[in-house]
């Protein structure tokens, strides 16, 4: 793998604690910077993990300084966002080839293939829709699981 894609799921299993994947999403994020592999989001990244972490402060799912610790825990890891030419014409037709509603998923999905990487997400309903035909999009409770 030439780069690992990670989503705001996947960012958000890394920062908070109960989020059911987080050991998962700690050892992909050990093995990508052991190995050398840079992790890349798409600029949406950004707003999507505050967004979230908004919410839950909002909701009262999370405190101010739960919030405040999240957020930079999640400004420590080395995510470099990228852009790409052809990302919109990608993200839009991978969205419509899966009938997905929004294209934010297929947006991560399209930046993993152009830099010839891996998207990993904790959004199981995107992963059950491409996984068929997109075997570089991977599923976070997979990671680490031997194949049978």
């Amino acid at each position: 793998m030439r780069a690992c894609c990670l989503d705001a799921s996947v960012a958000l299993n890394l920062v908070l604690k109960g989020e059911p994947y987080r050991n998962r999403a700690r050892q992909l994020l050990r093995d990508c910077l052991v190995g050398n592999i840079p992790l890349i989001a798409p600029a949406l990244f950004q707003c999507e993990v505050d967004s979230v972490i908004q919410k839950r402060v909002m909701d009262g799912a999370l405190t101010a300084a739960e919030a405040t610790k999240a957020l930079a825990g999640l400004d420590k890891i080395p995510i470099r966002i990228v852009a790409h030419e052809n990302l919109r014409h990608l993200a839009r037709s991978i969205a419509a080839q899966f009938h997905q509603r929004t294209v934010y998923d297929s947006t991560y999905a399209a930046l993993a293939n152009l830099y010839d990487g891996e998207y990993w997400t904790a959004d199981k309903a995107f992963y059950d829709a491409v996984k068929a035909d997109v075997p570089f999009v991977k599923y976070l409770p997979d990671y680490g699981v031997p194949i049978s």
